[in-house]
């Protein structure tokens, strides 16, 4: 099959299967380094390699084809015993694992072979030049081609006459494009709307019935409809989940790689990689956990020696942990390394302005300000990453993934890290309110609590209305003024929902609560989306109407230092 004939369907499968594979070689190289040589992991690889050299082949990519088979035989080298299993082979075999991955993604990417790999079959051929005999080693079957895959073969013969023999047995996995799930998913958006509307009629044409049964019968229907129609829902959101071990693999190789640039031993423990998510929420996730594992590698986990005076193991350790909480999934991100010294936050935020010297700040607060555009406490940055440095993008990015994130730290012990996202970006329950004869979506996942206070039960706190809720300090926003709305409020009492994000609160007032509906979220253009509009996107509800959903990230956007404040300050004397 000539490159230019290359269906961009079949192009996307062979990536698909090809990134498994790479993984594959990546997950025993590892293992095969970490642990010594062992038969099983080094021989498993070459089911892998076998099927990426065909694949490959397949859709002419002729260079990557000849490595592949090139690097399967230094593989059965070292299985037969004929390569000396040395801590040298493994720069060359990384090295070449990389290159083969980004001519792979860019052979791909232009639907033609991009990247010369002549350098690193050099190397492959320089280690096959070198293979020594070792008698340890177990030999691969005499009669098997170089390079070949030993495959055992059951000598159960099949009946005389059957077709068994040549049946291939049924698969229970069929690939979809992804954009066919969002078209579904879209349909059953549609649904819920619609769902939601014969409820609705549903009811008030059962008040009309004469009969009744009549009625009865009308109700029992709809109820029907809805539980069908709610399980329809939840068999296309599982569809859209995958394991996040589609992230977490990436990392184990990510970690290596960077311990042996900066002379450090890391070890890399990752616990709930089956935990499922969202695709959407898989795509996005990755760019915050590399700058969370970069950071605790360079400033996280110190030097052998350094660890060894210290009383701690040369080797380091970073868990990474996933598990799922309700309707969210909670990511962990843990180090034994050196730690965030609270202190030294709070001096360095002092000299950059960002809060006052007598200002008190609890640790868990001050260490909230290394999420702080441009604000770090090391004193040599590096091009790995910089305690603070790219921690504001981090932030930014669980935000915009309707999350948050909190950190925990002991100077000399190590720090915790600790992400909380939705399990789906698509599907959400919110809490519907009334502003200014103007119903509004609130994310359920964002609220706190709603309460009802008087006019007395406010304060007025440095130029701000402010609730005292059970010992803290609670600031006000209008929801009226955030979208520019004409105030409609009354005499007596009023309604303020309390939104969270970490440990920090506001409470946002509104006219009326008209309680809880799950929703399906539709995408608007970026302008009316960004952070300024506090907009997140917006619903139709069952008549009809168009409800705009509030993007809490943004009510606490710029606000996050004054927050803090209040937080420590006192109410005046009555």
């Amino acid at each position: 099959m000539s490159e230019s004939s290359i269906s961009p369907e079949l192009i996307a499968i062979y990536l698909d299967d090809a990134r498994e594979h790479l993984e594959a070689l990546d997950h025993c190289l590892l293992a095969l380094e970490r642990e010594g040589f062992d038969h099983q992991t080094a021989n498993g690889v070459l089911g892998p390699l076998h099927t990426l050299k065909g694949n490959s082949g397949m859709l002419g990519f002729s260079r990557i084809k000849e490595y592949v088979h090139k690097l399967e035989d230094v593989f059965a080298r070292i299985i037969d015993g004929r390569l000396s299993f040395e801590s040298g082979i493994f720069d060359v075999l990384f090295a070449g694992a990389s290159a083969l991955r980004d001519a792979v993604e860019m052979a791909c990417q232009k639907g033609a072979e991009q990247r010369d790999l002549a350098d690193q079959m050099a190397g492959l051929d320089e280690l096959l030049s070198t293979a020594t005999l070792a008698a340890s080693r177990s030999p691969i079957p005499k009669g098997a081609d170089d390079g070949a895959q030993v495959v055992s073969v059951s000598t159960q013969q099949p009946r005389k006459g059957s077709a068994a023999h040549y049946l291939v047995a049924p698969s229970n996995i069929l690939r979809v494009d992804f954009t066919q799930l969002d078209h579904l998913l879209n349909l059953v958006g549609e649904l819920v709307i619609y769902r939601t509307k014969l409820q609705q009629v549903g009811h008030r044409l059962a008040g009309h019935f004469e009969k009744r049964e009549s009625a009865e019968e009308l109700l029992a229907a709809v109820d029907q409809v809805t539980d069908v129609s709610a399980q329809l829902q939840g068999t296309v959101m599982q569809l859209r989940m995958l394991p996040i071990r589609h992230v977490f693999e990436r990392f184990p190789r990510m970690v290596r790689d960077m311990a042996r640039q900066q002379g450090k031993d890391i070890e890399l423990i990752i616990e709930g990689e089956g935990t499922r998510v969202d695709k959407a929420i898989i795509d996005e996730i990755g760019e915050p956990l590399v700058h969370m594992i970069r950071n605790s590698v360079d400033h996280g986990i110190e030097p052998p020696d350094a660890r060894a005076r210290q009383g701690k193991t040369p080797t380091g350790t970073i868990l990474l942990a996933a598990a799922q909480e309700s309707n969210h999934i909670v990511v962990t991100i843990m180090d034994d390394g050196r730690g965030v010294d609270a202190n030294a936050v709070r001096r360095k935020a002092v000299e950059c302005g960002l809060i006052k010297a007598d200002q008190s700040l609890s640790d868990r607060e001050a260490l909230q300000l290394l999420f702080t555009h441009g604000f770090s406490t090391a004193e040599r940055i590096t091009d790995v990453s910089g305690r603070g440095v790219g921690l504001d993008v981090v932030l930014k990015a669980i935000e915009r993934l309707n999350g948050l994130i909190e950190v925990e730290s002991v100077p000399g012990v190590g720090s915790k890290f600790i992400i909380q996202l939705p399990l789906t970006l698509a599907i959400i329950t919110t809490l519907l309110v009334d502003v200014a004869d103007r119903t509004y979506a609130i994310p359920l996942s964002s609220v706190v609590e709603t309460i009802r206070f008087g006019s007395d039960d406010v304060h007025h706190i440095q130029g701000r209305d402010a609730l005292r809720m059970r010992d803290r300090i609670v600031p006000l926003v209008r929801l009226a003024d955030v979208f520019g709305l004409s105030r409609n409020e009354k005499e007596g009492r009023m309604f303020a929902v309390i939104l969270g994000r970490g440990d920090k609160q506001i409470g946002l007032i509104v006219d009326r609560l008209n309680g809880q509906q799950e929703v399906v979220i539709k995408g608007l253009d970026q302008i009316v989306t960004s952070g300024a509009t506090a907009v997140a996107g917006a619903t139709i509800m069952g008549d009809g109407s168009v409800v705009l959903i509030v993007d809490v990230p943004a009510l606490f956007e710029n606000r996050r230092l004054a927050l803090v404040s209040d937080r420590s300050g006192k109410l005046p004397a009555a």
